[in-house]
């Protein structure tokens, strides 16, 4: 017979207790080792078990009685505390499950329609809205520069949940060392200068010639997202691995489109609540799309090792090749920021040309000024130093990427314990808590840019004087028109903005050139306009629907 160290309601208070010590502990930490998880969690009840064995029948009993007493103290720990006045965020307003879980917005992004639920909570709690536990979503334009520039705060949790936890180098877009994110950062600066990009320009011409036939073959009505996508793919292959892929050629047959972005679902969820990440990515059976694709970036990386390119593609940068740079990446590294550029790259592009096309086959004023700006280029269509100064065609891009940036729910940071915490203008981020920046929320705040928000008037973006010529019949009362150009981030901003945004604007301006020189296009007859924003699925990555055009030769190729 078992002697009883202490009385059964002793026993049971010590449970208790200790459950309300492993919040303090998590609380403190904030730790995701799955070890330590594993212990505290499981392991330590399991051990407490064994105190109030002498008053029942059995281990089993006493296990039964315990684990049930030990996690729902814990868990009601968790929540009074995260709804008390004594929480770090308790001043912020939000609804009440976001408050008490990650899993709520977790499970809401599945619907992919998360850009729009955070609109839809600015309009009703106003700029600072409390989204999670210890997260914030931020739609004041004066809080951009503290949590994104210069001096902002470090990547978040986030990420954790979207890369396997056993990979020995991290993507560059998931570090929080600011001096480790500099140092790598550095050859992709390289990769992406002036010279490089002209050293791209023979590829992206060919690839957007190779586009502009296919399209010109196609009889009746044709998915412009599809072919826009497959280009964008086959561009950021050959960028980043000196090839491998050739969407435009042969489709999806090896399925890497669809590997992409059949992966971006879970990655969203895992992303929301890290921890559980962690925990996916050692199971063999979960997130098989994102490990098959970090498989295939690693088999081109040492294919385009191995083979190498003729042309000076950004392998060629990030590598060093030359030997002109002070710093180089290590083949995992390369590996790994490889295989995270042909997505972010290709995502990003093809999302912002696929909506361009979209606004422009919407707007016939717009589509014959882009239209006729092309045919003033004559015989240099190809000119990229002219494209660059064509300014309805950038003021329309811009104006696509303000109404769908490419990252519509914006990137984490996080102000870690330590720090001591931030003003975010005229509120504050306590340490250990996170914050975002919802683009798509901020982007159409009529605070920033006005009259007509949510419309297409590729005219806000003309320069000053053209602009002020337009002002009466496009946008009404001069007094009216605001335009906070800080308040217009698609590729973010600060150390950690998009590297290949340059890149991103040669390639829109090169293949929408060629198109509009080319191809007269028209939508398909009975498409409701309004299905384009109701197919957008926000994934982090952004995920379009069919934009189904007719598409019909304009001239002789060039």
């Amino acid at each position: 017979m078992v002697t009883a160290l202490l009385s059964s309601t002793d026993a049971l208070l010590s449970v208790v207790g200790s459950g309300l010590a492993v919040h303090l502990i998590y609380n403190k930490f904030e730790s995701c080792d799955m070890t330590l998880g594993a212990i505290l969690l499981l392991g330590w009840p399991l051990a407490l078990s064994c105190l109030y064995l002498p008053h029942t029948t059995g281990f089993v009993s006493a296990v039964s009685t315990v684990l049930p007493l030990f996690w729902t103290t814990l868990a009601t720990s968790i929540v009074a505390y995260r709804l008390s006045p004594w929480h770090t965020l308790a001043s912020y307003p939000g609804p009440l499950l976001c408050k008490i879980t990650q899993f709520y917005g977790a499970f809401r992004s599945l619907g992919g329609k998360q850009h729009l639920y955070y609109q839809q909570l600015h309009d009703k709690y106003g700029d600072f809205v409390r989204v999670g536990p210890n997260e914030l979503s931020i739609s004041d334009a004066n809080a951009i520069e503290p949590l994104y520039g210069s001096n902002g705060a470090a990547k978040g949790q986030f990420w954790d949940g979207r890369f396997p936890p056993k990979d020995p180098v991290k993507p560059l877009i998931a570090l929080r060392d600011k001096t480790e994110h500099t140092r790598r950062r550095r050859p992709w600066t390289r990769g992406f200068s002036t010279n490089a990009l002209k050293g791209y320009e023979e590829l992206i011409v060919k690839r957007s010639r190779q586009l502009v036939d296919l399209l010109s073959s196609k009889k009746g009505v044709t998915n412009l997202t599809e072919y826009i996508s497959y280009f964008a793919y086959d561009i950021m292959s050959d960028l980043a691995f000196g090839g491998g892929s050739d969407l435009l050629g042969h489709g999806d047959a090896t399925g890497l489109w669809h590997m992409m972005e059949a992966g971006q679902q879970n990655a969203i969820f895992m992303s929301r609540v890290p921890w559980l990440g962690i925990l996916f990515f050692r199971l063999p059976f979960v997130a098989g799309e994102i490990k098959a694709f970090r498989v295939y970036a690693r088999e081109r990386a040492g294919i385009r090792k191995k083979e190498g390119s003729r042309y000076k593609d950004i392998f060629h940068h990030l590598v060093d090749e030359d030997g002109v740079g002070s710093e180089r990446l290590t083949t995992a590294e390369v590996t790994s920021d490889g295989g995270l550029a042909i997505i972010a790259g290709s995502d990003t592009t093809s999302s912002a040309l696929s909506h361009f096309f979209y606004f422009l086959l919407c707007s016939p004023n717009a589509y014959k000024r882009v239209q006729a700006e092309v045919d003033e280029l004559g015989d240099d269509v190809l000119d990229t130093s002219k494209h660059a100064r064509m300014t309805y065609l950038t003021a329309a891009i811009n104006e696509t990427l303000r109404l769908f940036p490419p990252i519509l729910s914006g990137s984490h940071r996080t102000e870690y314990k330590g720090n001591g915490g931030r003003m975010l203008g005229s509120h504050y981020l306590p340490e250990g808590s996170s914050a975002f920046i919802p683009t798509y929320t901020i982007q159409r705040d009529p605070r920033n840019f006005s009259p007509a928000t949510d419309s297409f008037y590729p005219e806000r973006w003309l320069p000053e004087a053209q602009r002020r010529e337009l002002e009466p019949k496009v946008f009404g009362n001069p007094l009216e028109y605001i335009h906070n150009a800080s308040a217009f981030i698609p590729f973010s901003m600060g150390p950690s903005n998009c590297a290949g945004k340059n890149l991103a604007y040669l390639e829109m301006r090169m293949v929408i050139c060629m198109i509009m020189h080319q191809l007269d296009l028209k939508l398909e007859e009975g498409y409701e306009k309004g299905r384009w924003a109701e197919d957008v699925k926000d994934y982090f990555i952004t995920l379009k629907g069919p934009l189904p055009a007719v598409v019909t030769p304009r001239r002789g190729g060039l």
